[in-house]
């Protein structure tokens, strides 16, 4: 640029989180429109999610694990359930496999064991399953849109088919709701403490009629003592104790945009759940925006969420780039921290189910992965890896003009990086890689790459990361 009178200045890459509200044209480079397999702590990137065995856990409680067993051959998982259960005093908890077949199978979550095949039912299509205590005796209730009700009594199950199909369930109060298949608008409940009594009367079983605009009716949650019914547009609160003649149903929230179904979820003091808007809690009053920021979902119909560990996490189909080739039932899982909002994505892989396992000595999240070697269950981990693999890491500065039409010259870029990197600068729509080595101390990048559009990437194929925030030197020309 000899002869050119030029302007010195220094950009900072900061790491303030996904922005998929703003064009990336118009945005600085404090925050990013693109960051997979990453995770930001105190202003570093670090290794981020990964995936590991599943494993259950020791009812002693002494932080060891058992590895589950491997899955039935040929098992395609299509659900997964936590079966909370005692038996002679002792925790006796199953997870629970639907398969694409409608096979059932359980495993216990706190002893080695193998998986049993249930006998005699299959759970065909969308499934939903809740525990409950019957007669003393603790059940898993099932059912789906092409199955009857179904009471799992430790390996026995017994349908029922005098009870409607519903497509959800849930248990309130002593009684089982539940909204059915071919009735949108309505919401069933059993006798008191009997699931397999579905008979309609005044003191036995019924059901509610919604006759609004709010559309079909696609789960309740049982939440501060009262039973939250959540429709396509709305929520609706029923008081519901003992003689159905004194229920009260009042309607409290009205979404603008659709509610997906498999999103709606208890997170302790809230219901979270996905809307066209964006993901909401709903506090048992009203209902507000909970995560300012994050990824475009494509198919939110075939969003699926789960509570752990203090943080909303859901799995979704959002353009992860080169990371996404292929079909998918969703490339991503997407953990939302309810406590500071932050967000850590893992890309890349095929999820089909999820489930959170709370209860005694067990806190998990498992998930069902798809893979070209068959389908494998797996718990998080936090070490940047799937199934002993290093995940690849991407992090995505804006490609803009940084608020300038002048010509740019990247001079050279300072961070630190405790193991390898690759920095890839991006000058005008032509792409310019750089190797880093590990080190503890600063390096510096010399590039010399110039153009009007410019943007950074931060690569890495390590598991465990450590990235500071790069100082960018540019010289910009004047007069343009």
């Amino acid at each position: 640029m000899k002869g050119v009178r030029t302007t010195a200045r220094t950009v900072r890459v900061g790491f303030d989180g996904i922005c998929s509200t703003v064009d990336e044209s118009a945005m600085d480079w404090s925050r990013t429109p693109a960051m997979f397999n990453y995770r930001i702590e105190d202003g570093v990137l670090t290794g981020g999610l990964g995936l590991s065995a599943a494993s259950g856990f020791y009812p002693s409680g002494q932080g060891l694990r058992i590895t589950y067993p491997a899955l039935p051959e040929g098992a395609d998982v299509r659900h997964i359930f936590h079966y909370r259960r005692r038996s002679q005093g002792a925790y006796d908890d199953r997870l629970v496999i639907g398969t694409s077949e409608g096979a059932i199978y359980y495993t216990s979550v706190f002893a080695q064991d193998v998986w049993h095949a249930v006998e005699g039912y299959t759970l065909q299509g969308d499934a939903s399953a809740v525990s409950y205590n019957y007669g003393g005796r603790d059940v898993l209730l099932m059912c789906s849109e092409g199955s009857s009700f179904a009471v799992l009594d430790d390996a026995s199950v017994k349908a029922i088919t005098s009870a409607p199909r519903f497509t959800s369930v849930t248990v309130h109060n002593e009684r089982v709701y539940g909204t059915v298949r071919g009735e949108s608008e309505q919401l069933w409940f059993s006798d008191d403490f009997d699931p397999e009594n579905w008979t309609v009367s005044g003191d036995e079983a019924g059901y509610i009629s919604f006759q609004d605009e709010c559309g079909d009716a696609l789960a309740a949650v049982s939440f501060l003592g009262y039973l939250y019914i959540f429709r396509e547009h709305g929520i609706y609160r029923l008081t519901a104790y003992g003689d159905q003649s004194e229920f009260v149903l009042k309607k409290l929230f009205t979404a603008t945009g659709r509610i997906y179904k498999h999103t709606i979820v208890l997170c302790g003091d809230r219901i979270m759940f996905l809307t066209d808007e964006g993901i909401f809690a709903f506090d048992g009053y009203s209902a507000s925006p909970a995560v300012k920021e994050f990824p475009d979902f494509s198919y939110p119909e075939g969003c699926r969420a789960a509570y752990h560990g203090g943080a909303y996490w859901i799995s979704c189909v959002t353009d992860i780039g080169e990371l996404g080739q292929g079909a998918y039932t969703a490339n991503a899982i997407v953990r939302c921290d309810l406590r500071d909002g932050s967000l850590a994505m893992l890309a890349g892989e095929d999820i089909v189910a999820m489930c959170a396992v709370r209860s005694h000595t067990a806190d998990d999240i498992v998930f069902a992965v798809d893979g070209s070697d068959g389908c494998r269950l797996a718990s998080v981990a936090e070490d940047g890896l799937v199934f002993g693999v290093p995940t690849k890491k991407i992090y995505r500065t804006p490609y803009n003009d940084l608020f300038s039409s002048a010509f740019k010259t990247v001079k050279d870029v300072t961070l630190t990086t405790r193991f390898p990197a690759e920095l890839r600068v991006k000058t005008d729509g032509v792409e310019h890689v750089f190797e880093i080595p590990a080190s503890d101390a600063p390096q510096t990048i010399f590039v010399g790459r110039s153009g009007v559009k410019i943007g950074l990437e931060l690569r890495s194929s390590s598991g465990l990361c450590y990235i500071t925030q790069p100082v960018v030197r540019l010289e910009i020309a004047a007069g343009r």
